[in-house]
């Protein structure tokens, strides 16, 4: 499972926060105003009580029922007294108002819909009466509803908003990683001169300004591989043509000297002919050995005639070894100083290398190759009909033949794409960078 990016933690982080700040208000402020609530019930039900007491205690005293009802008055007014019940000591109610709602208990009913008080009256010591009385908890319970209704919401609204916070927080706080990882993926990626923005004075406009050194220093470095790279490969073009001409002229030349001779003794011994005649033959195979040699360390034909020429000796030569049929098609010859020797010699070896593949690989029938010269770089196109690869084929490691055509290509500043889809050939185009560019009208070579 492909792990969380810090952003998406960090927004997370804040959100379970936010979340446990409205769940603890959601949970603790009703009941916490609830318990004030319960609390002034409690006081002005004592209070109603003790008053409601002293007020009826002559009529009790006195026996007074008339005057008991009057004296009650005042409270059955009271639009939160649910009831209000007067006993003696027997058990003789000596006053009511709905004692059908008493319940006998004491502080919130068992259903949560009266608060009820019982006050004793007394002579002295002596208890006259129990004064019972039950407060509503109808409007309370009312207003309670309404406020966690109303807390609800605006613990929702402090939830989503936190939410809203918490991504956009999350994201600015982020920004300046996701630059700095963004330009790190773009480095490794090859984009050695993407810089990110560096003008926060934080530790992560640090990170920025070290990863923009480290970056540069990388692209110094490259730029210095790559110089010594292209004069390596230089060098090594230039050594092979020294050798190739040494192989061709020295030892071929020596191996005819040595077929003359040969052919000479033989004129003068008879009897060894056929033996020496065996070795002319063995000599004449060991020559054209030696040009084929040559030949693949450098074409004579590359410096002679050009890249074109090159390009058709290749084909040729695949023709008549494999039967292939190939098409070639090129830009007006171009200048011998647009296509500089390490020029050529990289697309030569490009489509060798490909035409090589071809052959080992690619089941074809056609080969078409193409060159031009556009946009002030030569691109060269080798495509056939073959059986195609997979993508994951394509950039495997372990084709050394594909990464060799990659690699000449870059060190000239160049490129190659591959589409290869599967059972529809393979289409392989390096585009090598030109001095100046050259005109585009092309003719078909066979």
């Amino acid at each position: 499972m492909k792990a969380l990016s810090f952003r998406i933690r960090l927004a997370l982080t804040m959100s379970a926060l936010i979340l446990v700040i409205a769940a603890a208000i959601y949970l603790y402020l009703p009941r916490k105003l609830e318990e004030e609530a319960i609390a002034l019930i409690s006081h002005k039900a004592e209070t109603l009580g003790q008053l409601t007491a002293f007020t009826i205690h002559p009529a009790i005293y006195f026996r007074d029922l008339g005057a008991l009802d009057e004296a009650l008055s005042g409270t059955r007014r009271d639009k939160d007294v649910a009831y209000v019940l007067v006993i003696d000591p027997g058990g003789r109610t000596l006053a009511s108002v709905h004692p059908e709602r008493a319940t006998g208990g004491r502080g919130v009913s068992p259903d949560g819909a009266l608060y009820e008080v019982m006050t004793p009256i007394r002579d002295g010591t002596r208890e006259l009466a129990r004064l019972h009385i039950g407060m509503s908890l109808a409007r309370l319970n009312r207003e309670l509803a309404e406020m966690r209704v109303a807390i609800g919401l605006l613990s929702a609204f402090i939830l989503a908003a936190g939410l809203a916070a918490a991504m956009v927080v999350s994201n600015l706080l982020t920004r300046p990683l996701r630059e700095v990882t963004a330009g790190a993926q773009r480095l490794a990626a090859g984009e050695l001169g993407h810089r990110v923005p560096d003008g926060r004075g934080d530790e992560i406009g640090q990170l920025a300004a070290t990863f923009n050194e480290m970056a540069a220093r990388i692209a110094e470095r490259d730029a210095s591989l790559r110089q010594l790279s292209k004069r390596l490969l230089s060098v090594q073009e230039q050594e092979r043509v020294r050798i190739a001409r040494e192989v061709h002229d020295e030892l071929g030349q020596a191996l005819t000297a040595t077929k003359i001779d040969l052919q000479q003794l033989g004129s003068r011994h008879r009897e060894l002919r056929d033996s020496l005649g065996a070795i002319a033959h063995t000599i004449d195979d060991i020559v054209e050995l030696v040009r084929r040699i040559a030949a693949d360390l450098r074409p004579a034909i590359l410096d002679d005639l050009g890249i074109t020429a090159a390009l058709e000796q290749q084909l040729r030569r695949l023709r008549e070894s494999s039967g292939i049929q190939t098409t070639l098609t090129v830009a007006e010859e171009p200048e011998i100083e647009m296509l500089d020797m390490l020029t050529g010699a990289t697309l030569y070896r490009i489509a060798q290398e490909a035409l090589a593949n071809v052959v080992r690989h690619a089941n074809a029938t056609t080969v078409e190759i193409s060159l031009v010269i556009a946009g002030g770089a030569a691109v060269l196109k080798i495509q056939d009909n073959g059986r195609g690869m997979s993508r994951e084929k394509a950039k495997d490691p372990k084709s050394l033949g594909l990464i060799g055509i990659r690699e000449r290509a870059e060190l000239l500043g160049g490129s190659v794409t591959i589409d290869s889809p599967p059972g529809e050939g393979t289409m392989v185009i390096a585009t090598l960078p030109l001095t100046k560019p050259e005109a585009e009208h092309a003719h078909p070579v066979h």
